[in-house]
């Protein structure tokens, strides 16, 4: 896996943590997971696609809004002051260029982002699954590799990114951590010129609005995977007006499959599955043969080990 230059300097000063997270999923072939419903769970699987829906709608009520509050506190204060005063001192007027490049895009951000939120799965939980997860999310896990989501390209429109989980307290530690790489690089960032600085600090903090979350919500582990249809367009995208829980809304289907001509690696079903866990249901062996027949349907080798019955003994209504 390997980071162009541009990218690695950006990620080390705005972001800093990202390319080492990054970095130790492939290192230690970490697999990811998405806890959901039965019945979403085998729409995935027959279906080879999976839906981004818009934040407005997702579990959290808070999504965006969360990271967008955080923003305002955050760089109201004195961190966030000095972080003003890094950057104006290597382009005065950045700051305000910045702010009026956010606000225009502050509402966009809000609601056109369709996004699918996967976990990173621990090897301990392959015969169990997560408890709170089963508890939040519905009773059905599939466990995937990852390398459709470490596939560096931008062919696809699509990306994938470590959700942030932060108080105010730890954006402003974190933030103090951006600026001192700010001042030990200032050389560097005022050769890239103006322009390209308010880009990296709409990047930033459009960072900190979409895939920052409370950290009551840290043990979810969240990777989130967003689309921006309103920004660039995805040929691996369809769009679909559907109704979930009484709610019209419209959302997006990505195809899974191995295609990478449009930036799509190792995603089709037989590549993409490490397994499927049936978390606790009324009905385990029924769902365990269902899965088990639909994956054989689908030439998944040997299927039968490929689903597992957690072991949780957590009652079901």
């Amino acid at each position: 896996m390997d980071f162009d230059e541009a990218t690695i300097k950006f990620n080390q000063i705005f972001q800093p943590g990202l390319i080492e997270e990054t970095l130790a999923v492939v290192s230690e072939n970490k697999r990811f997971v998405y806890y959901t419903s039965a019945d979403t769970a085998m729409k995935v699987l027959r279906n080879q696609e999976l839906w981004f829906r818009n934040v407005t709608v997702m579990n959290d009520y808070s999504e965006v809004s969360y990271g967008l509050g955080l923003i305002r506190s955050v760089f109201s204060g004195p961190e966030g002051a000095r972080f003003r005063t890094a950057v104006e001192d290597i382009y005065p007027g950045t700051i305000e260029k910045a702010e009026e490049l956010i606000a225009g895009w502050e509402h966009d951000w809000k609601l056109e982002t369709y996004i699918a939120c996967v976990s990173v799965h621990n090897p301990e939980e392959d015969r169990q699954g997560r408890l709170s997860m089963w508890r939040a999310y519905g009773d059905t896990a599939l466990v995937v590799n990852n390398t459709p989501m470490m596939a560096i390209t931008d062919l696809l429109a699509v990306f994938s990114i470590p959700v942030l989980y932060l108080s105010e307290h730890d954006l402003s530690v974190y933030l103090s951590k951006i600026t001192d790489a700010i001042l030990i690089n200032r050389t560097y960032l005022n050769g890239l010129g103006q322009e390209t600085l308010v880009a990296y600090i709409h990047q930033m903090l459009f960072r900190f609005a979409i895939a920052t979350k409370h950290p009551g919500f840290g043990e979810e582990k969240e990777w989130r995977l967003f689309y921006r249809p309103t920004e660039r367009l995805s040929p691996g995208m369809t769009e679909e007006t559907v109704v979930l829980g009484g709610i019209p809304q419209k959302i997006f289907k990505l195809r899974l499959s191995d295609d990478p001509e449009n930036g799509l690696h190792g995603a089709d079903i037989p590549s993409l599955l490490d397994r499927i866990i049936v978390g606790p249901t009324q009905f385990p062996y029924v769902s365990y043969k269902a899965f088990v027949d639909i994956l054989a349907e689908m030439g998944v080798e040997d299927a039968t080990a490929k689903v597992v019955l957690s072991d949780i003994p957590l009652r079901t209504r």
